[in-house]
């Protein structure tokens, strides 16, 4: 029984990784797709067979047809289904939608073009300033960015230059939106936007091109290899580098270490000191981590202050010596602002060709945590007695609505433990998602709020309950709320929305 439930675990997991690769692309061959159909015909005979089924029916219908490429837009109607049915599970993965945010003041007057959004499957964020976008978006991952031109108006010039220049530096499509006037729209072109809309660019093309400009970005992101910041390897390079490894391994028997390590307290160097320092340091981390490293060790940047190193070693005494010597490089350096920095690192030895990247990630990962538990500042070798115990998330709702979402199954996460609770508990957590209603949030002129963006040890994020989409809503937003759902509530909308907030978690 056991054995059945860990194929169909896997057997999701591949589904799950098979619909992100398709939805990255612009258009897919028919032939693909009917290929998928196959797949999920024939999912598993243990696993609501019968869903799987009607949509193969369907999309053979539907594609009849179609002569050789389906484009985008069909791709993803025929999808959704599939989608909310794998979301709905609550697995280990949910497919994570794109993050579109938008800079402005005037949220009454964008609640359609944010319902169209969430309509096309993507999650949506609104900031009041260029500064709360960069003090507060800073470590968001977005896909594109929406700026009210009189946004742009108000803000400090350095402040523009500074958030265009990380825009450019990750190829996040920019969008400006103003009124229709050539000299405002050429200023704007000037400025470095990727877009211009104005007045008289309705909701159905706005979504036709930030489509078009979504397919560039990830044209452009397939591409990459290396990390604009750091100079290191990013994740597009990291599954041939494994495949390379692992080949090597079955063919001449060099065993191989994955090591996974970040900055202890990295948010406090940001929150004290600047992103821009942080910037800084990350940059020199990567280079002092190279120069520690020989020639065929790979340097990978795996996520925010999070990197990644793949490295032949003859045992797990041998790859812990080699990430001691980093680590203490690191401790001896001093970084700019006169800043010393320590890191964590966690690792495991590839001995077995049938090991998995992601299987051994996630056992890198619980020894960086158990690095963590134990002090920080250390080297910790993966073994089957580690302790896998995980950070603690709360998510509180508010004591009425919680026994709706009693039976909800959050996302695993390498990193965190869930645990959802009544507003009303005092359980803490270093990570915490607030579902509570827009009255109360907005009592003493927002006072809680306030409280929770001053917090400098833990990431605290809102969801308001509302009535209507009033201007009180829109001043929560403004103040730095996550999002709203409205009453009476629709359980599953706010499930999904509880969902993608944990799995975009650093």
């Amino acid at each position: 029984m056991e054995t059945t439930k860990k194929q169909i675990e896997k057997q999701i997991d591949q589904t799950i990784l098979m619909v992100e690769r398709l939805l990255r692309m612009d258009s897919v061959p028919k032939s693909e797709l009917l290929v998928f159909a196959q797949w999920l015909n024939r999912f598993s005979e243990h696993d609501q067979a019968e869903f799987f089924e009607r949509q193969t029916a369907r999309w053979v219908s539907e594609l009849d047809s179609v002569v050789e490429e389906v484009p985008h837009e069909q791709l993803v109607t025929l999808l959704a289904p599939v989608i909310d049915h794998l979301s709905e599970r609550g697995r280990k993965k949910v497919v994570r939608k794109e993050m579109i945010l938008s800079v402005t003041k005037r949220f009454l007057d964008n609640i359609q073009w944010k319902k169209a959004l969430e309509q096309e499957r993507y999650m949506t964020r609104f900031f009041g300033s260029i500064e709360d976008t960069l003090e507060v978006g800073y470590d968001l991952h977005v896909d594109a960015m929406l700026i009210d031109y009189e946004i742009i108006r108000m803000t400090n010039d350095a402040l523009i230059v500074k958030l265009f220049k990380k825009l450019e530096a990750s190829f996040i499509p920019l969008i400006l939106i103003g009124p229709n006037d050539p000299g405002v729209r050429q200023a704007c072109y000037a400025l470095g936007t990727d877009d211009y809309w104005d007045e008289t660019v309705g909701i159905d093309e706005r979504k036709i091109r930030l489509k078009r400009l979504l397919r560039k970005l990830r044209t452009v992101s397939s591409s990459m290899l290396v990390d604009e910041l750091t100079g290191a390897f990013n994740r597009k390079y990291l599954q041939n580098a494994y495949r390379r490894r692992t080949s090597r391994l079955e063919r001449d028997g060099q065993l191989f270490a994955l090591a996974i390590f970040d900055l202890d307290h990295f948010k406090r160097i940001n929150d004290l000191h600047g992103h821009p320092t942080g910037d800084l340091v990350l940059t020199e981390l990567a280079s002092l981590t190279k120069q520690a490293l020989r020639q065929d060790d790979e340097l990978i940047r795996f996520g925010g202050e999070e990197f990644m190193v793949l490295f032949s070693a003859d045992d797990s005494n041998h790859a812990t010596e080699m990430m001691e010597k980093v680590r203490a490089r690191i401790e001896r350096h001093t970084f700019p602002n006169g800043l010393k920095v320590t890191v964590s690192i966690g690792l495991t030895v590839i001995d077995d060709v049938m090991r998995d990247l992601e299987e051994m990630t996630s056992e890198a990962d619980e020894a960086l945590y158990q690095a963590k538990r134990n002090g920080r500042n250390q080297v910790i070798v993966y073994a089957m007695a580690t302790a896998k115990e995980k950070v603690k998330a709360v998510i509180k709702i508010e004591k009425t609505i919680l026994p709706s979402l009693s039976l909800m199954e959050i996302p695993s996460h390498p990193k965190y433990d869930f645990d959802l609770v009544a507003d009303n508990q005092k359980t803490a957590g270093v990570i915490q998602l607030y579902v509570m209603p827009l009255e109360q949030l907005a009592a003493s002129n927002f006072k809680l709020v306030d409280e929770w963006k001053q917090t400098r040890d833990q990431i605290i994020d809102v969801i308001a309950i509302a009535g209507e989409e009033n201007q009180l809503l829109g001043q929560a937003l403004e103040r730095g709320v996550t999002d709203y759902c409205l009453s009476p509530l629709d359980p599953h909308q706010l499930e999904e929305q509880i969902r993608q907030w944990a799995i975009r978690l650093p």
